[in-house]
Order: C-alpha cells, then structure tokens, then sequence
C-alpha cells in the first residue's frame, strides 16, 4: 500500500479542528457533500465555489469573512493571485 501525503488546504484542515471532526469523512458527512467534493478542493482541481462557502456558512459558526480568509491564506500557500 502506497502511502501518498495529503496536502495541506488551510480552509479545510480549518474546519476540521474547528469543528473537531477525524478526517474529511466527517467533514464531507458534516457537510453534507460527497468525500471527492472535498478531495478535488484539498487538491486544488476546484476551487471553493460561492454555494460551498454559503454551506459552510449555513453549517458553522464561521462568518463568511472567516471562511474568505482562509481561502485567501490558501491561494498565497499556492502562489496563487487569484
């Protein structure tokens, strides 16, 4: 079994602390999204969309201006000016 390294992603290592969950299992059932949703934002195929941050709004107790800013701190991990 090949080990393969999870990378980092601030928003969603975020809200698995903050909602002090196990892994992006919970977090997807959490959620109410599927594993690969959150797998394709983890490894940066997706970005965040405006109906997952309104979700995670609607979940959390998190402010949208929380969430945006740990988006932001990710695309500056990335090297991302986006």
């Amino acid at each position: 079994m090949r080990n393969i390294p999870i990378p980092k992603n601030a928003l969603l290592d975020h809200l698995i602390d903050h909602l002090n969950l196990k892994n992006n299992r919970a977090l997807a059932q959490h959620l109410g999204v599927t594993q690969s949703a959150l797998s394709k934002i983890r490894y940066g195929t997706n970005k965040p969309s405006a109906d997952f941050i309104l979700l995670i709004y609607d979940k959390t107790d998190l402010s949208i201006e929380e969430i945006r800013a740990k988006i932001a701190e990710q695309e500056k991990l990335n090297g991302s000016d986006a």
